[in-house]
């Protein structure tokens, strides 16, 4: 299963030639408050409502730490090696991959490692948890530079984690 985000801009005009764009996934989060991991770089922005703290890899096995985890590039390649392979495939807290460049699945394939011919990626960022003998999968695209993450990436993924957990 795959999720892919669609997003609908509308339009309205007012008395005059200005057209005003609605563009609600791009508002900024205020929600819940949030408490984030990150394993790697933390994002060089701050956010309404969520407290990012800086996490160590094993703290993916005590994953009630944390309302989700953001893994940035480098840890990618070691997360995606066979000692971690179980420790992702049950994770109950999601993990998101921040500007992940290979598909976010070859951290639950026992095969596959982080540059092994891993597939490229079709999103910019993508994230999963396991719900029951399922998971629920995230994933946000955008034509703009891969390197950097833009603020409604970020706030679509606080306003996915706070549906997630809170709903």
């Amino acid at each position: 299963m795959f999720t892919a985000l669609i997003f609908i801009s509308g339009c309205s005009t007012e008395n005059s030639n200005e057209v005003i764009i609605d563009d609600e996934w791009k508002a900024e989060y205020d929600g819940v408050p949030l408490n984030i991991g990150v394993i790697g770089e933390k994002p060089k922005r701050t956010f309404n409502n969520i407290t990012i703290h800086s996490a160590e890899p094993d703290s993916l096995k005590q994953p009630e730490e944390y309302d989700a985890y953001f893994i940035t590039d480098q840890y990618f390649g070691e997360l995606s090696q066979a000692d971690w392979k179980s420790v992702l495939m049950n994770i109950k807290t999601p993990v998101f991959f921040i500007n992940l460049d290979v598909q976010a699945f070859i951290y639950r394939v026992e095969e596959m490692n982080y540059g092994d011919m891993a597939p490229p990626a079709t999103e910019h960022s993508n994230g999963f948890v396991r719900t029951g003998d399922t998971f629920n999968m995230w994933g946000y695209a955008e034509s703009t530079d891969v390197n950097e993450t833009s603020d409604w990436i970020f706030n679509s993924i606080f306003r996915d984690i706070e549906e997630y957990k809170f709903h």
